[in-house]
């Protein structure tokens, strides 16, 4: 028994040893904790079965003759009950069986005879142990690779998917292993020369941001992470190939064009991680980031950072027609900035773009989640407020008013301020569905009078009445 002395590393396996002689039992456990696994011990089949159903168990070795339940009798209802756990049967008696025949009626990995010692048991539960893992890899891969195919028509969506690639890092993270990953994406992946083409800039030019994170990644900025894991990903970004140092880093690239990179930690040192089933990710990821990303350059407006109008009314039209389907208020707000020409004539025209950059700052951060701001056209912004009722409205308009009033824009040595009139108008949600052009000239409406009646103020009028 001299193999009881060689202590390893812990190899991160569970064997089950069942067996009715307790000493026995002992001998065994010692024998395989010697050798880094962990030990679940039971005497009989019945108290076998209620460990199983308890622990991840990797491996059984199962006496052959017990009371109760025989060997046989348990990994029948192992099998029966779906368990498709690696399973030695062992024998203090030559033979009771062909070796063969067990191995094949019972779906069994080995049959050991107990009186070839120790040495024969170990090999038996190596050779197990590896088709445990052969097996884990093989149904981790299979279900990985189902699940983003299921999932590669909603990556495709033109939406914003941060929440998507965050579900589908954490569901490959449990199937394979991984403690932790994330997406970063080059803040100017898709900045454009000057002849009309999209250029990738050299990645170190610019930083990269995290766009989705898990595990020990969660929360961290690009700047929080450490050298070795920057560098991973910006030799996969210039190099274009995967790189394992030990972290994982592959490259999102669309043909040439590289949007960001999936930077992994490395899979458990029992485990080996498979790195065709995230390249499969990567390359579904790279397609579904190049496609929000071009549908925001094609929805956004460059010097607010809000929706442009085109947009804007397409998604209106939407939410106009759900809310009567469903009962729901909807409510839109036009904003003018008051004598915005005066900034422009007094501070050029410069300036007044920078106005305009802290107002679509400030909508951003004022309004929920919910709500659709937009440049509507020069100095006009509008805000959609799904959800929302006429009272529900008038407040939220009254208090960007005196946000705005309140708002100082850096500009030389006297900081730029300005005010806002503001037209509110309300679709009840309960008779027909009124028009996006319903909805902004009772809005428009509104706004007119806002103005005439002195200007930095709201007024609110039903929609479709413009007279």
């Amino acid at each position: 028994m001299a193999r009881l002395s060689q202590q390893t590393a812990p190899t991160g396996h569970t064997v089950l040893v069942v067996d009715d002689d307790a000493d026995l039992r002992t001998t065994v456990c010692r024998l395989l904790q010697n050798c880094g696994h962990t030990t679940l011990a039971a005497e009989g089949g019945e108290q076998a079965l209620h460990l199983m159903q308890q622990h991840d168990v990797h491996l059984v070795l199962l006496d052959y003759f017990m009371p109760g339940m025989n060997g046989e009798d348990v990994v029948r209802e192992l099998r029966a009950r779906g368990h498709t756990t690696q399973v030695v049967l062992q024998t203090g008696y030559a033979s009771e069986r062909p070796p063969r025949t067990l191995l094949r009626d019972l779906d069994i990995q080995g049959y050991h005879d107990k009186s070839e010692g120790p040495d024969k048991l170990l090999v038996w539960v190596d050779a197990a142990l590896k088709a445990h893992r052969h097996v884990r890899a093989i149904s981790a891969s299979r279900d990985g690779l189902k699940y983003i195919l299921q999932a590669a028509p909603q990556l495709h969506r033109l939406q914003s998917l941060d929440s998507l690639l965050r579900g589908i890092l954490l569901q490959l993270q449990g199937i394979l292993g991984f403690s932790g990953a994330c997406v970063a994406v080059s803040e100017d992946a898709l900045a454009q020369d000057t002849n009309g083409f999209v250029a990738v800039p050299h990645p170190q030019a610019q930083p990269f941001d995290l766009r989705v994170s898990t595990g020990r990644f969660e929360g961290q900025a690009w700047h929080q992470l450490g050298g070795h894991e920057q560098g991973a990903v910006l030799h996969a970004a210039s190099s274009g190939q995967a790189c394992r140092t030990p972290y994982i880093a592959l490259p999102l690239t669309i043909g040439d064009r590289n949007v960001g990179v999936v930077l992994v930690d490395s899979a458990p040192k029992d485990q080996e991680l498979d790195l065709t089933l995230l390249e499969v990710f990567a390359a579904q990821a790279a397609v579904a980031i190049q496609n929000v990303q071009l549908f925001e350059l094609a929805t956004t407006d460059e010097l607010t950072g809000l929706m442009n109008r085109r947009a804007w009314l397409a998604r209106l039209d939407e939410v106009l027609h759900l809310g009567t389907r469903h009962g729901h208020p909807t409510s839109v707000v036009l904003i003018d900035v008051d004598h915005f020409k005066r900034v422009n004539d007094t501070h050029g025209h410069l300036a007044g773009d920078a106005v305009l950059r802290e107002l679509g700052a400030l909508l951003k951060d004022q309004i929920r989640l919910t709500d659709v701001a937009a440049r509507y056209g020069g100095e006009e912004l509008a805000i959609l407020l799904p959800h929302t009722d006429a009272a529900g409205a008038y407040r939220l308009a009254d208090r960007l008013r005196q946000a705005l009033m309140d708002l100082r824009v850096p500009w030389g040595t006297d900081p730029i301020t300005v005010t806002a009139s503001m037209g509110v108008t309300t679709a009840p949600g309960q008779d027909a569905t009124p028009s996006p052009y319903d909805m902004l000239a009772s809005a428009d409406k509104a706004l007119y009078r806002a103005k005439s009646q002195g200007r930095n103020r709201v007024v609110d009028l039903p929609v479709g009445l413009t007279s």
